[in-house]
């Protein structure tokens, strides 16, 4: 019987920016490979717009992993826009998010949060964490940035963690009549947004760049320390 083996992934500042990513623009699949075949889908995937963007997060899983897959467009469907996404199945990465981080399984919009082990963790372990969330579920609230999620806990989660770093921000919260589902939000203080865009690690080049033309703030120097650097991808 052919059985695969757990590899520990440990909880750094890579792995801790690429959970902010899942929670922010991924899915973890909650089913069984087949009818026929019972046993548990260790399926990951990234629903990304930006083509380098995704190529990125895939290098920087291929750091971690070992896969063989490779960033695919889907089946266009109506009108809608083309997205990319990065699918890929991995056994030690499955549980690191769902046993390790305790990220939901399945349908977890209403109810995902920010993993205990990373508010239990170092600054920099959060600010990684928080510029992965940023980078893909983050981006214009009104005339600033903030962020949108339909998870009271998170909305809360991350407010806090802004509390950590003294980034001023305000709380939101309303109906979708149509869905009639509550959704919440988080705007920052404008005057903020220069120094929320230099303390976090953000990796979304295709965003800033867009943020910063807005804001006229300054685009970042890339790699800066982030975690799309040579100390992680070898």
């Amino acid at each position: 019987m052919n059985v695969t083996k757990i590899k520990p992934i440990k909880l750094k500042e890579e792995t801790a920016y690429l959970a902010g990513v899942i929670i922010g623009d991924g899915h973890i699949a909650d089913c069984t490979k087949s009818k026929e075949d019972q046993s548990r889908d260790y399926r990951i995937v990234l629903d990304i717009a930006d083509k380098d963007y995704l190529n990125l997060l895939c290098k920087m899983i291929k750091s971690i992993v070992k896969t063989e897959s490779i960033p695919k467009y889907p089946k266009m469907r109506g009108n809608r826009k083309e997205r990319l996404y990065f699918q890929f199945r991995n056994k030690s990465f499955f549980y690191f998010l769902t046993k390790s981080l305790g990220i939901a399984k399945g349908a977890k919009s209403s109810v995902v949060e920010v993993p205990i082990k990373i508010k239990n963790s170092s600054k920099e372990i959060k600010k990684y964490f928080l510029a992965g969330l940023f980078d893909t579920d983050g981006g214009f609230r009104g005339n600033t940035l903030g962020f949108t999620t339909a998870s009271k806990k998170l909305n809360n989660n991350v407010s806090d963690l802004l509390n950590e770093f003294s980034i001023v921000h305000s709380l939101e919260e309303w109906k979708n009549k149509k869905y009639k589902r509550s959704y919440y939000g988080i705007k920052i203080k404008r005057s903020q947004i220069d120094r929320f865009l230099k303390m976090f690690p953000f990796q979304n080049k295709e965003k800033l760049v867009r943020i910063c033309k807005k804001f006229n703030a300054g685009v970042p120097e890339w790699p800066n320390g982030t975690v799309y650097s040579n100390q992680f991808l070898g």
